[in-house]
């Protein structure tokens, strides 16, 4: 069953839906004389969210999780912790082709006094990387197009969409808003109920060098369109690092060009011009070069702030947390196509030919590797594939996202290294500093509606299922380890404050302690349905049949997420460790396979291990997760990433503990210490799953 055609709008209550609207009017030729009315576009120095309209709108690439403005906007409409455009983008339910318009309510009734937002909408800018000032002025024209069909909406305000991580220039959005607006415009034959398009801007400098664009393009578009003459300021407004220094040397600029010479006595004065740029250049001892800085500065005095660009960067201090880099790597013809959006730079499609054959080998190395491989492969991994464009965004600076597909979700990604010259080869691996997390690329065919709103009750703890060795004892089946590990997380759970049901062992099982319950898919399955659990956790074997269902084994057969489609409440996070045996070893291309089948049932994460972990790896890995989880107010990704540092750290001192004599260097196990990159999580990494609210 595929989301229904109508897309998402038509799946949440009280939404305004395209099909509640009246159709687009049929485009027409250019009336012969101008409108009797125009519209409005006003640049506005604030906050999106704190600046009032009928409805707010921002762009949305197709498949990325909402980043900035439009995280923001998701923010405010939404309930909780668990918000509605970042859930329906996961489900698959937003059609972000270019131009299309998806609308979402707001949760939060009308206050007085308070601009809050009414309902909110997002424009679909395509896949990622695809964006150019032709498709802008389509997606503007398109937008505004629609925008003016509704007859509610007499105030729409938005960002310069296409603008943001510098992935188009404002000159050249500003001329494709101009030109899809006057498109636009011309088959309506005027505003029509819309009369005015705020467009929103945070920070001041690039307000003015929005508001000078859209000024300077307008050109014929002004039977049309009125650019308001100043820009109008609104709450929330600020001024990034970047702009308070451009603001800073053209005013120092002007200083200098204000004052007559330093030499001779002029000044003394703090207050005065001369002095304070006295004190500016007083640490500057070269008479010569001071002088040459002041006829520099002279120089600048003369120029438009808005043509100044400076450009800064810090790698740590700052008291919010990076917004996550989206990394897109699909399968192309001759090898694999790329694509980023980050907070400071968006790099357009390109294309690395990579043999498969040489892939294949590599992967095959990575997976499950040795001590030598996992610590000289990655940069491998990371120079041969990854194109030289994106190396400098892998970083530890901020989470990685990567968007895979059924052929790329084989490459085990988590050895994914930055390449730096300056680094040292005992550099810890990137995945151990910083979240990374996979989103597929797939169709997903659920279309249950998902109540977006429900979150853990207030006095209420969290719920999980624990489920551990269900295998078959009388057919050799059963783990001890597993069953090992299922405790062990039972103990971690409740240590956190988690209410735990335990389903452990087979029916068959004599192992079974008081407090644990038969394993069987009936049970499990009635558990699952009863919506209540926020985890579930399995340990046990797992198939993973790459032309048949793959699942969990259970001594009455195999669970798979075909029994899990009807759904309506599903676990917000499935863990699984189901590789204990080489009777059931999984293909490299396991974990996603799974993965995919409950995502497609509507788990917002899946974390499961791509080769076997010993169990007392998988014992760390778990205790650390979900102490992280509900101990803290880590996201999804920092518990991820905390697991595997702690996985990490503990593998290092037991190689170095083994290291004796030379002709003893090496560990016994050369596979032995490699769990922190097994496992894999599939979700967004900035998700939370508990906070001390919640407590």
């Amino acid at each position: 069953m595929s989301a229904p055609e109508n897309g998402v709008e038509d799946l949440v209550e009280h939404t305004l839906a395209p099909g509640n609207f009246p159709e687009p009017p049929q485009r027409r030729t250019e009336p012969d004389t101008a409108p009797t009315s125009r519209l409005t576009v006003r640049v506005v120095w604030g906050d999106l969210t704190r600046v009032g309209a009928d409805l707010h709108v921002t762009g949305h690439y197709q498949g990325i999780a909402p980043t900035a403005a439009e995280r923001a906007l998701d923010q405010k409409i939404s309930v909780g912790k668990r918000q509605v455009i970042a859930e329906h983008n996961r489900r698959g339910w937003i059609d972000a082709k270019l131009g299309k318009v998806s609308y979402f309510p707001s949760y939060f009734p009308c206050q007085d006094g308070d601009p809050v937002v009414r309902s909110a909408a997002v424009v679909g800018m395509g896949r990622m990387g695809t964006f150019t000032e032709r498709r802008a002025a389509r997606l503007y024209e398109s937008l505004l197009g629609e925008l003016l069909t509704l007859g509610h909406v007499h105030k729409a305000v938005t960002v310069l969409i296409g603008s943001g991580a510098e992935n188009l220039q404002v000159t050249r959005v500003a001329r494709a808003l101009i030109r899809g607006f006057e498109t636009a415009l011309k088959a309506a034959g005027g505003p029509q109920a819309l009369n005015e398009v705020l467009i929103v801007e945070i920070d001041r400098l690039r307000a003015e060098k929005l508001h000078r664009a859209l000024r300077n393009n307008s050109g014929d578009a002004q039977r049309y369109i009125n650019v308001v003459d100043e820009v109008t300021d609104a709450d929330g407004g600020g001024l990034k690092r970047m702009s308070a220094a451009v603001y800073a040397v053209t005013e120092l600029a002007r200083l200098a060009r204000s004052v007559g010479p330093l030499e001779g006595g002029q000044g003394g004065d703090p207050a005065s011009p001369g002095e304070a740029l006295r004190i500016v250049l007083g640490g500057i001892t070269n008479d010569i070069l001071r002088g040459d800085i002041r006829r520099r500065l002279s120089d600048i005095a003369d120029i438009d702030p808005t043509d100044i660009a400076i450009s800064t960067h810090s790698s740590s201090g700052s008291e919010q947390a990076p917004l996550p880099v989206n990394v897109s790597v699909l399968q192309g013809e001759g090898g694999l196509r790329w694509a980023a959006l980050a907070e400071r730079a968006t790099v357009p499609e390109r294309n690395v030919r990579v043999d498969a054959d040489l892939l294949h080998q590599l992967v095959d190395r990575l997976s499950d590797p040795t001590v030598d491989d996992a610590r000289e492969l990655p940069d491998l991994l990371s120079r041969l594939v990854v194109p030289i464009e994106f190396q400098w965004l892998v970083s530890d600076e901020a989470p990685v996202i990567l968007e895979v597909d059924r052929s790329t979700a084989t490459v085990p990604w988590e050895f994914l290294a930055d390449i730096r010259q300056d680094v040292c080869s005992e550099q810890a691996p990137l995945a151990v500093r910083t979240p990374i997390a996979r989103i597929l690329r797939t169709e997903y065919s659920t279309a249950d509606i998902v109540d977006v709103a429900e979150e853990l009750r207030e006095g209420t703890p969290p719920q999980a299922l624990v489920i551990g060795d269900p295998g078959d004892p009388a057919k050799d089946l059963s783990l001890e380890k597993a069953r090992n590990e299922a405790r062990a997380v039972k103990d971690a759970l409740r240590r956190n404050d988690v209410s735990v049901r335990a389903l452990i062992g087979a029916p068959n099982s004599a192992q079974r302690l008081p407090d644990e319950e038969p394993a069987t898919r009936i049970d499990v399955l009635r558990n699952i349905f009863s919506g209540q659990y926020n985890i579930v956790h399995y340990c046990g074997h797992g198939t993973f049949d790459e032309s048949g269902p793959s699942g969990w084994l259970f001594s009455d057969g195999l669970l798979t997420a075909q029994e899990l489609a009807q759904l309506s409440r599903p676990p917000r996070i499935v863990v699984a460790n189901a590789c204990y045996s080489a009777k059931v070893k999984p293909s490299a291309t396991g974990v996603f396979k799974v993965a995919d089948e409950f995502l497609r049932a509507g788990v917002v994460h899946y974390i499961g291990a791509a080769w076997q972990v010993p169990d007392d790896e998988a014992q760390i890995f778990a205790d650390v997760l979900y102490q992280e989880l509900f101990g803290g107010t880590s996201t999804v990704g920092d518990a991820v990433q905390a697991a595997r540092r702690k996985a990490y750290d503990r593998s290092r001192d037991l190689n170095r503990r083994d290291a004796g004599p030379a002709e003893k260097a090496v560990p016994v196990d050369q596979h032995r210490g490699n769990a922190w990159a097994a496992y894999q999580h599939y979700g967004d990494p900035t998700d939370r799953i508990c906070g001390p609210e919640s407590h």
